[in-house]
This record gives structure tokens, sequence and C-alpha cells, in this order.
């Protein structure tokens, strides 16, 4: 895949939806291409975050020990954001269903891009601030369903 078109899938992501081409040019020419076998780790839940993936192509699995099976990752889909942005450990696991190549962002470049250029930065931390703004808004909604919502007892 050219740089080119990695740009354009890395625009895809809501987080660098609002990153100049630029920046994002130095994400992919800079990530590391990481291929997976079927039934290789790409992210274990639990490990520190030290990087995201981007699939470029194949399907991954995922996975938590609390729920078990949660999804599917298709191509254009960034695994491991926020435990790498935020040097945590990742929250879900993820697992190769069939060959799946992968842009690696290594947190170390990620921050570099951001510090060097705050611009970039600052459009990535905007949109997780929206987003998880967005969360509570949705966790208060529920709370305030539940605590108004009838009683179970009697029933």
């Amino acid at each position: 895949m050219s740089v080119r078109a990695d740009v354009e899938t890395f625009r895809s992501i809501p987080i660098f939806s609002e990153c100049d081409a630029v920046h994002l040019q130095l994400l992919a020419f800079s990530a590391v291409r990481q291929n997976f076998a079927p039934g290789e780790a790409i992210l274990r839940q639990g490990e520190k975050g030290g990087a995201a993936f981007l699939i470029l192509s194949g399907e991954a699995r995922l996975s938590s020990a609390e729920a078990g099976q949660i999804g599917i990752a298709a191509p254009g889909a960034l695994l491991g954001e926020v435990a790498m942005i935020g040097d945590r450990a990742y929250s879900i696991s993820a697992t190769a269903a069939d060959p799946v190549a992968t842009a690696r962002i290594d947190r170390e470049l990620f921050m570099r891009v951001a510090r060097e250029f705050p611009e970039f930065g600052n459009a990535v931390f905007g949109v997780l601030a929206r987003r998880l703004e967005h969360s509570v808004t949705e966790l208060e909604a529920t709370r305030s369903a539940f605590e108004n919502a009838r009683s179970f007892h009697g029933f």
C-alpha cells in the first residue's frame, strides 16, 4: 500500500479525521508494517499499550476476559489507540482471524509527532476529549434512566 493510500486510511479513523495530511504522512511513512498469522495475538488484554495497530488487510477477533468474543475488526480499524496514547494497558485482546497486515504506530512515534507538531496533538486530543464527553453524557443518561425506573421488587 502506498503512503498516500495509508494517509487516506488514517484520515478515515475518527481520531485522525481532523489532522493535516502532512502529519498523517509522517505517521504513515514511519509506522512499521507488521503481519500476523491466523491465531496470533495482535494485542493482549492487560499488557502495556506500547503501540496501536491499524488493520490494513485481514480481520481480527476482539475479546475480553469478562465478555468473551465482542466483535470483529476489519481493514481500517485502529486497535489500542487509547491505551497507546494514555500509556495504559490494553482493555481488550485482538487475535488474527486470518492473515492480518497492520501498520504499527509506536507510542514514541505518536508522541514525537504530537510534540513536534502541536496542531496534530491538539486535533487528536480534541477528538478524544469530545469522545469522552459524549461517553460521559451517555453514562449520565443511563444512570438517570435507572434512577427513574420502577423497582422490580414485587414481581
